[in-house]
């Protein structure tokens, strides 16, 4: 076997990929310091399995890997791999050549493979143990290990020999037998121990059991008995409890008539309140209807007396206004007929106009040929004057006229202020009045508001009442059941309380005869008040300590236990105040426990207890500690070093020492404390219903009380009511005629108003005309004296003129004339025809004005005759309805008197049947008790059968046999609890519990046998392996001792050398010394050699070894580097001469080393900081004479 190649891949300086092929001869690697030859020795360490990366020169194992270069960047993985050639099977594996790999990541994993499989380190090293090639062998020295091998103690020098002597198996199977014999002495110990344990446990564990036995066949006499006795309790509960259901229906059949004529009773009630309220409505009605007949009839009569009055006035001012129309009239048709005259007039003077204007056109266009004379000035002087004369005297005439129609106005309108005077007075007296009655009126409408308002209050009130009173006689009816009911299971509880149910039979009997005995201070759940959140924790803390009695002194307590034994009670826990000791949490525990989530509080103080009793309450309670749930009681109990009991809310428990209690508890209805709980619950209930019914039978009285109190307030307000409508008729009606009144007086001062409006209109007019009529006289007087001044003025000029001029102009001055005169009557005409005109206009204004007055007169004189008429059929009319409502209000008044004797006698009929119907309730609530009492009875049995028993009746019914003597069966259970309590504490699990200890002891004891067994074999192949060991080690030893006496003198020239055991009586811890001679000197020890010398004598005990075990390969480096030439060419020649047997790979930088290798591997830096090789066969050198170098 030889190495056949190395592959290295970013190991140290190795950045790429390296392949190095070994000759199976002397192999020389050769390189200038640090261009990492020896990294190569380093990489065939590490992948054998060197695991210090002390000596692979590096501070910890990723040092390996290529770090990186100026030029490189730093790799993650390095990877060596190793190739053998194993055709020989020198190792033992049936391939014949072996590959080797390990593998590095930077971060810190690696990887073995043998021949590309994954494998152990493990298997590495073992594939190389004894073979002379591990990684702590010979085969691989470095200059570095000569050193060690003279500076180590001598025992550490055998492990080259022993590695020689192939005994490093042999010790690493003694070690693990070592290692196996000591896990063996351990398992024989902790074997033992639990041996010891289980003996310990056997012998009461057998007693336990035993008693366990006799109790089950106890218990199982008692089960029957007590369940066939259960199952009768049931029975009788059961028809008890039909019984009662068929009592109850019963009832509920009686209360249902009684219900159902109640209800018939209120319908009925209701249907006649609903008639008396419909007879109210109607009386209401009626009496409205009749205050409004009344009132109409009133206000027909009023306005018949209007009529009658406005009648007279109107056909009074109808004759006034006729006469005036005549007079109007016949002052129109003169008008017309003068105005018809003067247009015929007009019409004539208009043509001769015509006439005379055609002539003075003639003559003036005859006189154009001459000049104007002061003549002819004169004469139109005249003309002006003429007619300035005849429209003076027009405007006298218009002033007479205006003068006669004024006198005529003034007469009317003092005739018409007179009337006013006396119709302003009438208006002012009937508006006081009517605004007196007004008042009155408002007042009466505001008291009857106030009274509807108050009728409709009391009315919501007596409903409301009403409502109340049915509501609150409900709720008391129900309460009454439910305060029956609470009753019921409260004296059920205080029943199993006063017979101390629930207790054990000896504590029961000393309970109920505490009287009889001295000192009884009663039973630990009697004494202890537990709040409800905390009664299944502190149940479960106190456990069978719930049931001890606390007695006054140990006299007591001795009393009491006699008292027991002599009336065979059974047996009882007894607690003397003078002799039990309070118990408390220390202050450190109580610390600690605070700073856990979860815990509440300490047992003692989340309980109420007398004072005198609080020493029993701390002892029992004090030293435990409850918590939320099962985790935090875990915490708890773990942060208190498992010191201290710790019990959930839930009921599970941490034991002191460790062990844990859990799981699906009992319902703890049935409980000592759930019981006091329950009955202190039910008692503070029953005072609550108590309270409350109290309140609501006040309730049901005050709403009864009102109810009635209302009913005869809404009696009494009806009354007022209709005396209050009465008088708000009778003001109606009186305001309505005074109204009427008002509306005619207004009527009559509207017209008066509108004629003083005319009258005022025409003074206003007279005046503004008369003053106008008078400025245009005196302007028309004015004109006149000017035009006369004028033509005197123009006759005192005159001169003669022609005579032609003479004659056209007298002939224009007559033709003149005669058209003034023409015109100033047409003008006078048309001023006539205006005038009669405008008188006409006003006549015929006046005239349809009086005749539209006539004839509204006239209208309402018709109308008022029509309306006579039609208020005389009304007031005939409301007379009849009048007789006709009164009359039903008469009827009415009678129905609903009988309607409300009809509700009087409802009213007792329906308060009998509630009295009947409370009776019936009372009786029913009492068979509910009864039914409850039983129902409770089957409740607790069925819950004692599921609980105790996990029986249901049927099955219990139908697997245990019937009890025919109830009394005997009941002083059977007696007697089998009193045996099954002399037994004392049982522990069930004991038969069990003695099968699996006893089977697991002889289990174990076969187990202990085993392993002594397996003891003493161990102790004999140890033996065996140091004998093997001591005949190896001697054997190699005395082989490499004599060899090495001819190897050194050989490689030193001369000289002598010995190998000395330092304890030749102990081979397998001897160490060993090496004594060397070199030539002329004396024997000596190492250290006192020189550096070459050590050397020397290394590489000489190196070939001995050799010699006597050769090994496949060989890897030295720079092991030669501190001998001379001289003794470098011995080391060349011992290599040579053991090449055939052993390959030798030489990491040297010294030329005789050189000279003796085959191969010559060359190692550079080409690159800085990455290392390549060169290979050289010297062979070819030598037989050709010159190098041939490959590049690798």
């Amino acid at each position: 076997m030889y190495l056949k190649r190395i592959e290295i891949a970013g190991f140290k300086s190795f950045a790429d990929r390296t392949v190095i092929d070994f000759e199976h001869r002397v192999t020389a690697v050769v390189g200038p310091n640090g261009s990492g030859k020896s990294n190569i020795t380093e990489a065939i360490r590490w992948v054998l399995g060197e695991q210090s990366a002390k000596n692979l020169r590096g501070g910890k194992m990723p040092d390996v890997i290529f770090a990186g270069s100026d030029t490189r960047r730093a790799l993650n993985i390095a990877e060596v791999t190793i190739v053998l050639d194993n055709s020989d099977h020198y190792l033992p594996m049936d391939y014949s050549e072996i590959s080797v790999t390990r593998r590095l990541r930077r971060t810190g994993e690696s990887d073995f493979f043998l021949n590309k499989q994954a494998c152990r380190l493990k298997d590495i090293q073992e594939l190389f143990m004894d073979s002379g090639l591990g990684k702590e062998s010979f085969s691989i020295i470095s200059q570095g290990k000569v050193e060690a091998i003279f500076s180590s103690k001598p025992e550490d020098r055998r492990g080259i020999f022993e590695e020689a002597a192939g005994v490093l198996k042999y010790k690493q199977r003694k070690k693990k037998a070592e290692q196996k014999l000591f896990e063996t002495e351990d398992n024989l110990s902790r074997l033992q121990d639990i041996i010891y344990e289980l003996e310990d446990q056997l012998v009461p564990l057998a007693a336990q059991s035993e008693a366990a036995n006799r109790f089950l066949a106890l218990k199982e006499k008692l089960t029957t008995v007590d369940v066939a006795y259960a199952v009768l309790e049931i029975t009788k509960a059961k028809e008890a409890w039909e019984t009662a259901k068929a009592q109850l229906s019963t009832f509920n059949q009686e209360l249902a008539q009684i219900s159902e004529k109640i209800n018939q009773g209120e319908l009925s009630l209701h249907s006649l309140r609903q008639q008396r309220t419909a007879f109210d409505e109607t009386l209401e009605r009626l009496n409205q209807q009749l205050l409004e007949v009344t009132e109409g009839l009133k206000q027909a009569e009023g306005q018949k007396e209007v009529l009658d009055e406005r009648s007279k006035h109107t056909q009074k001012s109808s004759a006034e206004y006729q006469e005036t129309l005549e007079e109007v009239t016949e002052r129109v048709t003169l008008l017309n007929e003068e105005k018809t005259e003067l247009i015929g007039l007009l019409s004539q003077k208009n043509r001769s106009v015509q006439e005379v204007e055609a002539a003075m056109l003639a003559c003036q266009q005859e006189q154009e040929k001459y000049q104007r004379s002061a003549k002819e000035i004169i004469e139109e002087l005249r003309s002006q004057y003429v007619e300035a004369m005849q429209e003076q005297a027009t405007i006298g005439n218009e002033l007479k006229y205006l003068e006669r129609q004024y006198q005529q106005e003034a007469a009317k309108n003092q005739t018409a202020l007179s009337k006013q005077t006396q119709m302003n007075t009438s208006l002012k007296e009937k508006t006081t009045e009517a605004q007196i009655v007004e008042e009155q009126l408002t007042q009466a409408k505001a008291i009857l508001e106030e009274q509807r308002k108050q009728y409709i209050h009391l009315q919501e009130k007596a409903q409301t009442n009403k409502k109340r009173f049915d509501e609150e006689q409900k709720k008391m009816y129900q309460l009454m059941s439910q305060v029956q009911q609470v009753r019921a299971k409260q004296r059920s509880l205080q029943d199993i309380q006063e017979n101390y149910s629930g207790f054990y039979q000896g504590v029961r009997l000393i309970l109920k005869n505490k009287q009889q005995i001295s000192g009884i201070v009663g039973a630990v759940a009697e004494l202890i008040d537990v709040p409800q959140d905390y009664t299944v924790a502190i149940e479960t803390a106190l456990g069978a300590a719930a049931q001890h009695v606390v007695v006054e002194n140990e006299r007591d307590a001795r009393a009491a236990i006699t008292y027991l034994k002599e009336n065979r009670g059974g047996r009882a826990t007894f607690l003397p105040l003078t002799t039990i000791k309070a118990r408390h949490l220390p202050d450190y525990a109580r610390n600690q426990a605070k700073q856990v989530s979860g815990f509440i509080g300490v047992a003692s103080e989340l309980v109420q207890s007398p004072e005198h009793v609080q020493t029993i309450t701390d002892n029992l309670l004090g030293s435990i500690l409850i918590a939320e749930d099962l985790q935090s009681a875990n915490a708890l109990a773990r942060a208190l070093n498992y010191s201290y009991r710790v019990v959930s809310l839930e009921g599970d428990v941490m034991n002191a020492g460790g062990s844990m209690t859990g799981g699906a508890t009992k319902k703890n209805a049935g409980s000592l404390f759930s019981q006091s709980n329950e009955l202190q619950q039910l008692t503070a209930q029953a005072a609550q219903l108590d309270e409350r019914l109290l309140k609501t039978e006040k309730q049901v009285q005050h709403f009864e009380a009102a109810t009635k109190e209302a009913q005869a307030a809404l009696e009494e307000l009806r009354a007022q009511g209709e005396q209050a409508r009465m008088t708000e008729h009778e003001l109606q009606s009186r305001l309505q005629n005074l109204e009427n009144d008002l509306s005619r007086l207004k009527q009559e001062q509207q017209v008066f108003d509108f004629e003083h409006r005319e009258v005022q209109a025409f003074f206003e007019e007279y005046d503004e005309k008369k003053t106008s009529l008078e400025e245009q006289q005196k302007n028309i007087a004015a004109q006149l004296a000017k035009i006369d001044q004028d033509i005197h003025q123009m006759n005192a000029e005159e001169d003669l003129i022609e005579e032609k001029r003479q004659t056209l102009a007298q002939e224009s001055a007559r033709l003149q004339a005669a058209f003034a005169v023409q015109k100033e009557q047409v003008a006078h005409l048309q001023q006539k025809i205006a005038a009669t005109n405008q008188a006409l206009e006003e006549n015929e204004a006046r005239q349809l004005s009086l005749e539209r007055q006539l004839a509204a007169l006239t209208s309402n004189v018709s109308d008022h005759e029509f309306s006579e008429e039609s208020i005389l059929q009304r007031i005939e009319a409301f007379t009849k309805t009048k007789q006709q409502v009164t009359a039903e209000l008469t009827v009415i008044r009678e129905q609903r008197q009988v309607v409300q004797q009809e509700i009087g006698a409802l009213d007792e009929a329906l308060s009998a049947e509630n009295l009947t119907q409370k009776e019936k309730l009372s009786e029913k609530t009492e068979v509910e008790i009864e039914k409850n009492r039983a129902e409770l009875v089957m409740d607790n049995r069925l819950l004692y059968l599921q609980e105790e028993y996990n029986l249901t009746f049927e099955k219990a019914a139908q697997d245990f046999p019937e009890i025919e003597d109830a009394e005997q069966a009941k002083v059977d259970i007696q007697e089998l609890k009193q045996a099954i309590e002399q037994i004392g504490p049982v522990n069930l699990n004991a038969i069990e519990q003695y099968e699996q200890v006893n089977q697991r002891h002889l289990f174990l004891t076969s187990q202990r046998d085993d392993l002594l067994s397996a003891k003493a074999q161990l102790f004999d192949t140890m033996s065996e392996m140091d004998e093997e060991v001591k005949t190896r080690f001697g054997e190699v030893f005395d082989a490499i001792r004599l060899q090495f006496k001819q190897v050194f003198p050989n490689m030193f020239g001369g000289g002598h050398a010995e190998l000395v055991l330092t304890d030749p009586k102990d081979l397998l811890n001897t160490g060993i010394e090496i004594e060397a001679q070199p030539p002329g000197k004396k024997l000596q020890n190492l250290s006192l050699l020189s550096g070459g010398e050590r050397a020397l004598t290394a590489i000489a005990l190196l070939f001995s070894i050799i010699q006597v075990r050769p090994v496949p390969f060989c890897v030295l480096d720079e092991v030669e580097a501190a001998l001379d030439e001289a003794n470098v060419s011995r080391f060349g020649h011992y290599l040579s001469a053991f090449q055939n047997d052993t390959q030798f790979i030489v990491v040297t930088h010294r030329k005789g080393t050189m000279e003796a290798a085959d191969v010559l591997y060359g190692v550079t830096m080409q690159e800085s900081g990455v290392s390549k090789t060169v290979s050289v066969r010297l062979e070819e050198v030598r037989e050709g004479g010159s190098f041939a170098a490959d590049q690798a």
